[in-house]
C-alpha cells in the first residue's frame, strides 16, 4: 500500500477536523511513524441537513479502505451518526480485516478498546462543585437515552447525589445529545424547577457551551448566578467567555496506544483487551476557579481571534475559488486553478484528486472502480500540472505521489449528492497542523467536477443531436444540411485562396427498378452499396453527403483534377467488383458528373450542382444505351 512497502494503519471517523479527531490522530501519526507505519485515515464530513442522497455519496469513504491488506484499524464509531454506516464499518472491520482492532469510547466485542470508565469519569467534577464549591442543587444535561456513555454518566452523577444526600428531582435531569443545539429546551427545563440548580454539569463540552450561551442570553451571570461544566476537554472550552470548567479525556494518549497495541498484537490479532485511560479536570471560570486573566486563557483567545480572522479569508478565498472553478469545462482546467488556492489549507505538503479511471465516459457513480486515476497532484507544495496517473484503487495513491518514508495521509470523498467521483489525499507538514480539512474546499471541487461532467455529457448530446440533424439515418452520411454546411465552408474557402474545387454528383441507376421488383429493403441495400464505393474511395468524411433518395455529392478543395476523376473510376470500380461477385439478382450502378474549376466571385454550389447535373444525366444516357448493347 501506498507503494513503499511499510505496514499499514487506517483510521476511520466522521467529521476529521473536529479536535477530538485531530488529537487522537496527532497520537497516532506521531507513534506510527516512530514505528514505521503508514497512516491512512479515512474520513466523511457528516450528514448535515438532514440530506440522504448526500450522504450515501459521502458515507461511500468507508467503502475505499482495502480492509484485507491492512495491518491495524482504529475506529471512532462515536463521531459517525447514522446508525447504518457504524454498523456497516464494524462489519467491514470484524469480517475482512485480518490485523488487530482498535475501538476508541465503544467497547466492542473482538476489538482492542480505548476506554474511558464512564462510571467513574465525571465523579471528580461532580465531587468539585459538592465538596469545594458545597453546592446542593445540581442539575445534569445527559447525552441520548439510548447511549451507554451518556447512562453509565448519569449514574455516576446519581451515585454522588445520593452518596451526599442530595435529592435529585425531576427537573434535575434533561437528556440531550450530546451536540450544540440543545441550550435552549435544557434551560427552560432546569430554570423551571422551584429553585433553580447552582450548576449544571454537562456530559460533555457542547452541550456545555450551548448550556452557557442560552444562559448568558437570559441574563445570568455564570458563574455568580449559575456554574457549568463539561466534558472532554476541548480547547473551544477555552475559547468561550467566561471558559468552561470540564473534564479532559487525553485522546492524543489513547492514539498512541492504539499504535502500541496495534505493533504489539500483528502475529496475534485475535487477542482483544480493554485499555482505560485516566481523565483530569479543569477548574476554570465558569465555576469560579480560575481567574480571569489566566495567561492560558488570554493566549487562547487571542490564537481564537487569529483563526477567525483566518477563517473569514479563507471562506472569501473559498468563494474566489468556486468562482473561478466555475469557469472550468475540463478536469484539467480545474487542474490548472487549485494551485492558486491550495495555500489556503493551512499546513498542507502534498494534495491529489484521485478520480475513477476515465471519468468523464463513465455512466455509473455508485462506487470507486478498481482502476482510478491522480488528475490533479500537488508534491511538496508544487504542481505537477494536467495528470493522468492510472494505478490500482486497493494502492490508494500510486508511487508517483508518494514516497519510502513513512505516508500519513487523509482521505475524504468527492461526490455530488450520490454520484461518486473518487477522493481527495491530504498530506500535511506535521502533526501539529495535520486534519486541517475543509467542507467549503471539498464541496468546491466536488461541484467543479459535476459541472465538467454536465458540460461533458450536454457537448456529447449536442453532437450526437448535431450528427443526426446533419446526417441521413440510412447511410450515416451527411445529409443535405450537412452538405450545404460544410460544401458551403469549403467553397468560401476555395474562393478565399483561390483553390479549384471539385464537386461530384452520383446517381444510382434504375432504383426505381430494385425497389419495385425486389423490394425496398434491397433498394436501402443498393443505396448503401453506392455509399461503400464512395467511403472506400473518400472515406468517412465531411466531403461526402446524400442529399436525395438515389442522389449521392462528393466535394473537397484539395484535389487535382486528375484525383478527383480517379475518385469517381475507384467508384465505378467498386460496384463492378460487386456485381461481379453476383451476390444479388440485381447489378448496382451508378451515373457520375463533376465540375472542377477555381471558383469565381459569383460561383455557389448551386453552379457546381447544376453543371455537375447536366453531365450525370448525360452519363447516365450513354450508362443505359450501353447495357441495353450488353443485353443483346
Amino acid at each position: 500500500m501506498f507503494s513503499n512497502g511499510r505496514k499499514t494503519i487506517a483510521v476511520l471517523a466522521e467529521a476529521i477536523a473536529d479536535e477530538v479527531s485531530m488529537s487522537l490522530c496527532r497520537g497516532v501519526i506521531n507513534e506510527a511513524q516512530k514505528r514505521g507505519y503508514n497512516v491512512a485515515v479515512f474520513s466523511c464530513y457528516g450528514n448535515y441537513g438532514n440530506n440522504p442522497e448526500y450522504y450515501k455519496g459521502d458515507r461511500q469513504i468507508f467503502e475505499l479502505p482495502p480492509y484485507e491488506l491492512l495491518d491495524g484499524i482504529i475506529l471512532m464509531l462515536d463521531t459517525i451518526q447514522d446508525t447504518k454506516t457504524r454498523d456497516d464499518i464494524l462489519k467491514y472491520a470484524q469480517t475482512r480485516c485480518r490485523c488487530p482492532i482498535i475501538s476508541v469510547r465503544e467497547n466492542i466485542e473482538g476489538a482492542n478498546n480505548m476506554l474511558v470508565d464512564n462510571r467513574t469519569c465525571m465523579e471528580p467534577i461532580i465531587r468539585h462543585f459538592v465538596e469545594t464549591h458545597h453546592f446542593t442543587r445540581l442539575a445534569f444535561m445527559a447525552g441520548p437515552k439510548d447511549r451507554w456513555d451518556s447512562q453509565e454518566r448519569l449514574d455516576c452523577f446519581l451515585r454522588i447525589m445520593k452518596e451526599h444526600d442530595l435529592p435529585v428531582g425531576e427537573r434535575q435531569i434533561f437528556h440531550g445529545n450530546f451536540w450544540k443545539n440543545m441550550g435552549k429546551p435544557a434551560c427552560d427545563w432546569f430554570l423551571a424547577a422551584e429553585q433553580p440548580p447552582q450548576a449544571i454539569i454537562c456530559a460533555n463540552d457542547y452541550m456545555a457551551s450551548s448550556i452557557a450561551s442560552e444562559l448568558i442570553n437570559r441574563g445570568y451571570d455564570i458563574p455568580k448566578d449559575i456554574c457549568v461544566s463539561g466534558y472532554d476537554g476541548l480547547i473551544d472550552t477555552l475559547y468561550f467567555s467566561p471558559s468552561i470548567t470540564t473534564v479532559g479525556v487525553p485522546f492524543e494518549r489513547m492514539g498512541i496506544k492504539a499504535v502500541e497495541v496495534i505493533d504489539a498484537k500483528q502475529d496475534n490479532p485475535s487477542n482483544c483487551e480493554n485499555y482505560y485511560f485516566d481523565t483530569l479536570t479543569f477548574p476554570r471560570e465558569s465555576c469560579g476557579c480560575l481567574r480571569i486573566h489566566d495567561r492560558q486563557v488570554i493566549t487562547t483567545r487571542r490564537n481564537w481571534y487569529e483563526k477567525s480572522l483566518a477563517d473569514q479569508n479563507r471562506q472569501i478565498q473559498f468563494n474566489f475559488l468556486s468562482i473561478h472553478l466555475g469557469e472550468c469545462t475540463s478536469i484539467d482546467q480545474i487542474a490548472a486553478k487549485v494551485p492558486n488556492y491550495i495555500y489556503n489549507i493551512p499546513g498542507f505538503r502534498d494534495y491529489c484528486v484521485c478520480l475513477s479511471k476515465d471519468l468523464e465516459n463513465q455512466e455509473s457513480f455508485t462506487d470507486y472502480l478498481p482502476e482510478m486515476e491522480v488528475r490533479i497532484a500537488i508534491c511538496n507544495g508544487q504542481s505537477k500540472g494536467s495528470v493522468r496517473i492510472p494505478f490500482e484503487r486497493n494502492e490508494l495513491l500510486p508511487s508517483d505521489v508518494t514516497s519510502e518514508e513513512c505516508q500519513a495521509w487523509y482521505f475524504a470523498p468527492i461526490h455530488f449528492e450520490n454520484r461518486t467521483f473518487g477522493y481527495e489525499a491530504t498530506q500535511f507538514h506535521n502533526t501539529d497542523v495535520t486534519a486541517n480539512l475543509y467542507l467549503g474546499w471539498t464541496t468546491n471541487i466536488s461541484n467543479a467536477i459535476q459541472d465538467v461532467l454536465l458540460h461533458h455529457k450536454m457537448y456529447k448530446l449536442i453532437s450526437e443531436l448535431e450528427y443526426m440533424y446533419n446526417r441521413d439515418a440510412l447511410t450515416g452520411m451527411y445529409n443535405r444540411r450537412g452538405y450545404e454546411t460544410w460544401a458551403g465552408q469549403l467553397l468560401s474557402e476555395a474562393k478565399e485562396k483561390k483553390l479549384p474545387f471539385f464537386l461530384a454528383i452520383i446517381d444510382l441507376d434504375g432504383m426505381k427498378q430494385i425497389n419495385d421488383k425486389y423490394g425496398h429493403v434491397e433498394g436501402d441495400f443498393a443505396l448503401k452499396k453506392v455509399r461503400d464505393a464512395i467511403w472506400n474511395t473518400c472515406g468517412n468524411t465531411k466531403t461526402n453527403a446524400r442529399t436525395g433518395g438515389d442522389e449521392f455529392i462528393i466535394f473537397d478543395a484539395d484535389l487535382t483534377e486528375k484525383q478527383a476523376v480517379r475518385h469517381l473510376e475507384n467508384i465505378e470500380d467498386f460496384l463492378e467488383r460487386f456485381n461481379k461477385c453476383k451476390e444479388k439478382p440485381y447489378e448496382v450502378h451508378a451515373s457520375t458528373g463533376y465540375m472542377y474549376q477555381v471558383p469565381g466571385e459569383n460561383d455557389t454550389l448551386e453552379t457546381y450542382i447544376q453543371r455537375s447535373d447536366e453531365l450525370m444525366y448525360k452519363h447516365k444516357i450513354e450508362n443505359k444505351r450501353r447495357r441495353n448493347e450488353l443485353l443483346r
